[in-house]
């Protein structure tokens, strides 16, 4: 599916003269992440659109966009040396001058970001297309099993998030736990109900549950960085646990101190139990016995081991 010239096409700041011997070895490590990534009844589909016209055009385009960025994630570092015979060597051409730590730690970040920005369209570009390989597929079922689906998704509710792929990926362990906590605002029948309806592709939402999800999602994307905050600078390996800091050349960016993490921690909870407290506004405002019913036999109907009020009419006596 991936091939140099399409690697050409896609990043225009390669070399004409770009050898498939050079990152050729990468295109099946990239074609199997994009496989695994979307699925297989997805990408059967979209490898049959070659020569693809008109809207399939540029989900075939997006799609090609995805596996040059990531080969080329991929390839970029291994490309400072060469290996022979002799040994690990860099060549130094005539008028060719190194760059600098900081331009390539630079050129390496906007090939991910690249990458991000590759499959969010690409992302985008599926859901309002639908294909049928795509809806019947269980990848479809796996990417909403969540309400919130994509990075781009969660930067819509919490833009400090950024439209980051790989914070998401990391995020999304949280994001389930989160929503199981959010079913028991809901009760479990309206939380299984609501999700089924938004899994269904067929399924129309009303107004009244677009504003439902909508709440659910602000608090789930709040509270989701919350219960992950703790581990976001961290990384473990077999040699223990490392805190992750990063160069950007020009900057350096490094961990918040404790005060500012505590506020920021803090605020992350404040915020989140505020959106909770939305989920409930929104649901004693419109739960009836039709609409959201066990949401409102729940919390809402008046009891049924309720005893009437003691009346003394028409009696001799007041007891007080």
């Amino acid at each position: 599916m991936l091939t140099t010239d399409i690697m050409k096409a896609q990043l225009g700041a390669l070399q004409a003269g770009l050898k498939e011997s050079s990152y050729g070895g990468f295109f099946g490590h990239a074609e199997r992440w994009f496989r695994d990534e979307i699925g297989p009844e997805l990408y059967s589909y979209i490898a049959g659109l070659s020569s693809a016209t008109g809207e399939d055009a540029e989900l075939l385009r997006l799609a090609q966009s995805c596996l040059a960025w990531y080969a080329y994630s991929l390839a970029f570092p291994h490309q400072k040396f060469r290996v022979s015979e002799l040994g690990l060597m860099k060549t130094s051409p005539q008028n060719a001058i190194a760059v600098t730590k900081w331009e390539y730690i630079d050129t390496k970040d906007a090939n991910l970001s690249m990458l991000d920005l590759s499959l969010e369209y690409f992302w985008r570009e599926v859901e309002v297309r639908k294909p049928a390989a795509w809806t019947s597929s269980p990848a479809y079922a796996e990417r909403n099993r969540h309400f919130l689906r994509s990075a781009a998704e969660l930067a819509a509710v919490l833009p400090i998030a950024g439209r980051n792929y790989r914070f998401f990926q990391k995020l999304v362990p949280f994001i389930g736990d989160v929503e199981w906590d959010i079913r028991a605002v809901l009760t479990t029948e309206e939380y299984l109900v609501l999700k089924l309806r938004w899994q269904d592709a067929g399924a129309v939402l009303t107004p009244v549950e677009e504003q439902l999800i909508s709440r659910i999602r602000k608090a789930t994307a709040y509270l989701a960085v919350f219960n992950a905050w703790a581990y976001l600078p961290l990384t473990m390996d077999e040699l223990g646990i490392g805190e992750t800091r990063s160069k950007d050349g020009i900057n350096e960016s490094v961990t918040p101190d404790g005060k500012l993490r505590s506020f920021m921690r803090q605020q992350l909870y404040n915020d989140g139990q505020r959106h909770l407290n939305r989920i409930r506004e929104f649901l004693d405002e419109t739960a009836t016995p039709l609409l959201f019913p066990a949401y409102y036999l729940a919390n809402l109907a008046p009891s049924a081991t309720h005893w009437p009020a003691d009346d003394f009419t028409d009696k001799p006596h007041v007891i007080l």
